[in-house]
């Protein structure tokens, strides 16, 4: 009979090493994965659960950790240029000059259907509207659209516009980050002031985000109160 103590401590340990080695893996979503990856993920998985049929953890682990690094090395190698078609696959070309390269897109078994219906998640509706599209190696679609066809810029109105940047969040859930107030140099007297004027006097019951902007705003998401 299983010893349910020793079973259970055997899972902690192969799913908190599993999970620290997907980590180490990749941050892109399967369907981003280069086919390396993928098979290595495959591999990876199967090994990491043998421990639970085999009972030889040990084993496990080491053969998890050879698969780590050979994704790894795999990784870097296609960081060189002569490797890269080699070990990932290159962008094909499927519309060329607003007309549908069927070579194109039989090299990469993707129907006409499929890509009318990619294009149309794109908002466009038809071939003609775009210059060309590309299937990027991800499994996405890259379009550029027509002059004519593509959404009008500030630039070609002539229309100065602010730098944006990346908003900074000071608080999220009622907690208050403090690591990115220290980035921003403010104190969490400014923050509690910059609150009081919005109305703020509870963080954790009222705010659920608050950001900071480049122009050194404070952008608030208030919490609903639902009584």
């Amino acid at each position: 009979m299983v010893d349910v103590g020793s079973y259970a401590i055997k899972v902690l340990i192969i799913f908190i090493f599993t999970y620290f080695g997907a980590r180490l893996l990749s941050k892109k979503a399967i369907a981003e994965m280069t086919a390396y990856e993928v098979a290595g993920i495959i591999l990876f998985t199967t090994v990491a659960a043998e421990p639970l049929v085999t009972k030889v953890t040990t084993k496990a682990m080491f053969g998890t950790g050879i698969i780590i690094l050979l994704i790894y090395l795999t990784s870097r190698l296609s960081l060189v240029n002569q490797l890269a078609p080699i070990l990932e696959h290159t962008p094909t070309v499927v519309v060329r000059n607003g007309e549908v390269d069927i070579q194109g897109l039989k090299s990469v078994e993707l129907s006409l259907n499929e890509l009318y219906g990619l294009l149309r998640e794109k908002g466009y509706n038809s071939v003609s509207d775009v210059e060309f599209v590309l299937l990027e190696p991800q499994g996405s679609l890259s379009v550029t659209p027509k002059s004519q066809k593509r959404p009008i810029q500030p630039s070609d109105l002539n229309v100065a516009t602010n730098y944006e940047g990346l908003t900074l969040p000071l608080v999220m859930d009622g907690g208050i980050i403090e690591q990115n107030l220290r980035h921003a140099k403010l104190g969490k007297e400014w923050l509690v002031n910059a609150l009081k004027a919005q109305g703020i006097t509870d963080i954790t019951s009222q705010v659920v985000v608050a950001e900071l902007d480049t122009q050194g705003n404070l952008i608030v998401s208030k919490k609903i109160n639902k009584n």
